[in-house]
């Protein structure tokens, strides 16, 4: 097995180069963090517009009232295929030769 042996040199670098890469990311984190922080800030401000409360009440009563509409629909389509298939049903068992 012929393994290499790191120098003291080569250990320091890559310790250092990991450190950095470790500091990189505690700083892109905090970004992140800075970034989550606005972005829940400026929410609270347009949460807080009345003309934006009204606006966004209104596209949700919207969104509930087509997905009742869509629901209903879906109902009646499934209503329709069990009655086509029960038609069907009864043509094959009527069209279906002696002894088979």
């Amino acid at each position: 097995m012929d393994r290499k042996i790191a120098k003291p040199s080569e250990k320091s670098s890559k310790a250092a180069t990991l450190e950095q890469l470790v500091v990189k990311l505690k700083e892109i984190e905090l970004g992140l963090r800075e970034n989550l922080v606005n972005l829940n800030l400026k929410l609270g401000e347009v949460y807080s517009r009345p003309e934006f409360s009204i606006r966004i009440e209104s596209f949700k009563k919207e969104a509930e009232s087509r997905a009742s509409s869509l629901e209903e629909e879906v109902k009646q389509l499934r209503e329709e295929l069990r009655s086509i298939k029960e038609l069907l049903d009864l043509k094959f068992k009527e069209n279906k030769p002696v002894g088979y």
